[in-house]
């Protein structure tokens, strides 16, 4: 029969917590590439997002100054929204993929460790 010792430290390694040896568990390898394919299309995705907000954006303030008048109603309604919301992604974006490679590289140098 197994111990509660050797279940938990079964769970942990399955859970991807930590090892007997304190070290993180490693992830299964499709779960690694799964993650890198959804940041990857996360990047893809609010990209898109902030390139159609700026093309919106600018098409707009364009046409609502085509007449030689400025008129206001040819603007995108709830702009300072949209950039609020385009710029957040962006900055996100941007942090998250920071974080990432910072995770990444950690993970690396703990492998290139545990070889030596």
């Amino acid at each position: 029969m197994y111990g509660l010792r050797d279940l938990d430290s079964t769970a942990r390694s399955y859970c991807g917590g930590m090892s007997e040896d304190r070290a993180p568990a490693a992830l299964p390898r499709a779960l690694v590439v799964m993650m890198w394919v959804l940041a990857a299309l996360f990047n893809v995705v609010f990209v898109n997002f902030f390139a159609l907000y700026s093309a919106a954006n600018d098409w707009a303030v364009e046409r609502s100054e085509a007449t030689g008048a400025f008129e206001p109603s040819q603007l995108l309604p709830h702009d300072a929204a949209l950039w609020l919301s385009a710029h957040v992604a962006i900055v996100l974006l941007v942090v998250l993929d920071a974080a990432g490679v910072a995770l990444w590289l950690r993970i690396r140098r703990g492998h290139v460790k545990r070889s030596q």
